[in-house]
Parts: C-alpha cells; sequence; structure tokens
C-alpha cells in the first residue's frame, strides 16, 4: 500500500477534536502522512457534530464544497454521519466512507481500499464496549491537549440527540489515562483538558473522577488540569475540594444549566430544579472563591412562558457567569422534546436570545473589570498579531485571555502576569522585567 495524503477537518465539540486526532494517529500509525490542505489529499477525513441541525447543515456545506477536490476520497466520520447513515450517500455523492461515533478503527482499511479501488463502505453499528486512546504517532508537541475520559451518555435529556449517537456511558481505565497524559506532558503539554458527555460518570472499577484527578495530578507531572463537561444533578464537593488543596486543578467549571425555571428544567429531564443548581453554586464558592463558572443555556424551549424566561434571566444574574454558550431551541428528530409542540415562535425566541446574550455579556464584562490590577499565572499558548506589535496569548486558571508583550518568553511558559488593561473581553497585562 502507498503512502497516502490525509486531509482532516473536525466539527462541534472538544470531543469531537480528540476523536480527529485519535483517527489521525491510526492513520499515521499505518505510515500515512497529514497534509494542511485537502488540494494535496488522497482522502479528506471530516468528523461531524449533530447536537444541532445548524451544525448539520455547516457540515453538509462543507462537504459540497470539499467535493470539488474529485480525485480525493471523502469520509465523513462521527454523530452526524451516526445519525443521518447512508442517507448521506444520496444526499452528498461524492462521500465514500461512513463512519459512526463507534468505528473509527475501521477506518485505515476502508480508506485504503476506497483509494486504491473506489470502494465505499459504512460503519454504522454501535458497540457499547469501544473507547479510544491516541495511539503514539499523536504523541506530539501541544501545549494544552484533550483526552477523552468516558464516551457516550445516557441521561436522556429530552431535546438532546446524543445519547442516540454516542451510546451509553464508558469508561477509560485509569491507568491507560494516566499513561496517555504521561506520554503527552513529556512530549511537551502542560495542560490537560479532560473530557466526556459528563465526566462526573466517570467510574472504572472503584475509581470515580475526583480519584482519576488526583492520580493525573501526582502521577502525570501535568502543570494545569482541567475538565469538560459537567452535570448540575452529579457535582459533588469533593471536585472543589480537590481545586481548593492543588492550585494545579484549575479553578473553572463549565456547568450547563440550560434553564432558569424548574418547570422547564423538568420537561427538559435535566434531574435537578432552579434551587439544587443555585445551592450547588453556593456550595462550590464557599470552597472556591475566586471560581469561575461558565454554562450552556436555551431559550425558546416548547412551552417556556416569558416568566419563565424571565427566570433563566434572574439566574444569570445570580450566579454571573463567566460566559455563556446560547441557542435558541430546535427539534431534534428522535429525541423526546421533538414529539412537543414546537410553540415558542421564532421572532420571540431571537428576541429572548438577544436579551439573554446582552446579559451574560455585560456581566462578564462586570466580572472581568473586577480583576484589573490583579496579577495572574497565564500559561502561554501561542502568539497574535496587533498592528506593528506581536502579543503572547495565554490563559489564567479561570479560562481568562490575556495578551502580554512577547519579550523573551517562549510558548509553554507559565508566568506572572499583571492585568492593565480590558480591550473587549481580552486583557492586556504585563509580565516583570526579569522573564
Amino acid at each position: 500500500m502507498r503512502v497516502l495524503a490525509i486531509y482532516a477537518e473536525s466539527y462541534g465539540c472538544q470531543m469531537n477534536a480528540y476523536d480527529t486526532e485519535v483517527i489521525v494517529s491510526h492513520l499515521q500509525e499505518r505510515g500515512h502522512r497529514i497534509v494542511q490542505v485537502p488540494e494535496e489529499a488522497d482522502c479528506i477525513v471530516v468528523n461531524t457534530c449533530s447536537v444541532r441541525e445548524h451544525a448539520e447543515q455547516r457540515a453538509i456545506g462543507r462537504l459540497f464544497d470539499l467535493s470539488r477536490h474529485r480525485n480525493a476520497v471523502i469520509a465523513v466520520c462521527g454523530c452526524m454521519a451516526q445519525r443521518l447513515g447512508v442517507s448521506l450517500f444520496a444526499r452528498v455523492p461524492a462521500v465514500k466512507i461512513l463512519a459512526g461515533t463507534d468505528s473509527y478503527a475501521l477506518l485505515p482499511d476502508a480508506i485504503e481500499s476506497a483509494v486504491e479501488a473506489g470502494d465505499r463502505f459504512s460503519f454504522l453499528e454501535m458497540d457499547a464496549g469501544v473507547t479510544y486512546e491516541l495511539l503514539p504517532a499523536a504523541f506530539r508537541g501541544g501545549v494544552s491537549r484533550f483526552v477523552s475520559i468516558t464516551r457516550g451518555c445516557e441521561n436522556y435529556c429530552s431535546y438532546c440527540i446524543v445519547p442516540f449517537v454516542r451510546g451509553k456511558v464508558r469508561s477509560r481505565g485509569a491507568d491507560s489515562l494516566v499513561s496517555e497524559i504521561s506520554s503527552l506532558v513529556r512530549a511537551g503539554a502542560r495542560e490537560i483538558t479532560l473530557l466526556g458527555q459528563n465526566v462526573l460518570a466517570y467510574r472504572s472499577g472503584e475509581v470515580g473522577f475526583p480519584a482519576l484527578a488526583r492520580r493525573v495530578l501526582h502521577e502525570t507531572g501535568a502543570r494545569r488540569l482541567r475538565f469538560l463537561t459537567s452535570h448540575p444533578r452529579d457535582i459533588t464537593r469533593d471536585v472543589f475540594e480537590l481545586m481548593a488543596r492543588d492550585g494545579r486543578m484549575c479553578a473553572h467549571i463549565h456547568l450547563p444549566v440550560q434553564s432558569g425555571s424548574s418547570r422547564i428544567l423538568a420537561l427538559m429531564n435535566r434531574g435537578y430544579t432552579r434551587e439544587h443548581y443555585l445551592a450547588a453554586i453556593a456550595e462550590a464558592r464557599s470552597i472556591v472563591p475566586d471560581l469561575a463558572i461558565t454554562t450552556d443555556i436555551i431559550v425558546g424551549f416548547p412551552g417556556e412562558t416569558e416568566a419563565e424566561f424571565a427566570e433563566t434571566l434572574s439566574l444569570v444574574r445570580e450566579v454571573r457567569f463567566d460566559s455563556a454558550f446560547t441557542f435558541r431551541y430546535s427539534p431534534r428528530n428522535g429525541t423526546a422534546a421533538s414529539r412537543l409542540a414546537d410553540d415558542v415562535p421564532a421572532e420571540i425566541k431571537r428576541e429572548r436570545l438577544q436579551r439573554l446574550n446582552l446579559l451574560v455579556q455585560e456581566t462578564r464584562g462586570d466580572i472581568l473589570r473586577t480583576q484589573l490590577g490583579a496579577t495572574v499565572e497565564i500559561l502561554l499558548d501561542g502568539t497574535v498579531q496587533k498592528g506593528e506589535y506581536r502579543f503572547w496569548k495565554g490563559r489564567t486558571p479561570q479560562f481568562r485571555n490575556v495578551l502580554v508583550p512577547c519579550d523573551s518568553l517562549k510558548e509553554g511558559d507559565i508566568v506572572p502576569a499583571t492585568l492593565k488593561r480590558l480591550v473587549n473581553f481580552t486583557f492586556e497585562g504585563e509580565t516583570p522585567p526579569m522573564l
């Protein structure tokens, strides 16, 4: 088999980004090489998202755009491939390979056969035993790296397609995870983000999520540890106690609330109330006072009244989120909510989303302004050009953006920075002269 040139793109969540790394590592282990532009590729791999209709439409549009590269085999992976199945062959005729969320290990053989003989493949079987890990080819440089600790979800939130395209929860073994993270650290990673649809569902034997996080901190040499995403129903104080004890566990949590109304939360099948969420936040901040909290919020869920939307706004004011991913509700076929009447008019959804976004931005600005003058540690992960000046960009443990002059610093440094100015939502800072 000749060496193939592979081009890969990833859409959607950080889990997809990690999965794309897994796919690429399998292809590299077979001796194939990765290229940076589709024009040079023998095979184009597109890892897709299906969480919202907009994400699918964006991916399909990109597939049509990539179809002009007629000499390249197109392989579609991930959630959209799993959800749409073989209908995608008719929808985008240039697609030659479909690989669902549990089938990535089959891609190298399929790609080689499709390139050589023009064969078409679809791998869409769900396998509750499948987990993935990076192969050694992926142990390369990179200051900040993702590592998947679980796959799948069994929460069945009424609006969400994820359990249907990613299957039941599976946890990777703790030893395997510690080994992979150690390899990434040896290759240059300074910050590791543990990934899962709900990392708090992690369980390997007697090891739950807090115990796994402790092992990673104590055994791998990682300088910073983050995690995404957590479910409010499952959060416990021991996660925050670990943050308070060990500064390497970053003081930031992404805790999707989705709505501020207990009635809407029940219709969403979220498993907690407004009061439960607020109590969890209060306990967390009593343990980690500088905790930054980000969230997801849906507006216009079926039946949402103006008063219930006002409850969401009041919750945003009370919690004071650093930022929020906000969405207008759109039904996903196959979910429980798709059987409800989508009765909030589109114009009201748009208006509510605008009001919510304005409040989130105002709150974010207020929070950031309180940090001016503080000295914080930032991890440098790249550079940006602003006019004639070049800056290092970095993040605080709370995941806030900071720019500092380039000077003698280097990528991967963790340095103190005094926050001098706030431009939009990014700090401009200064580092001590000796750095």
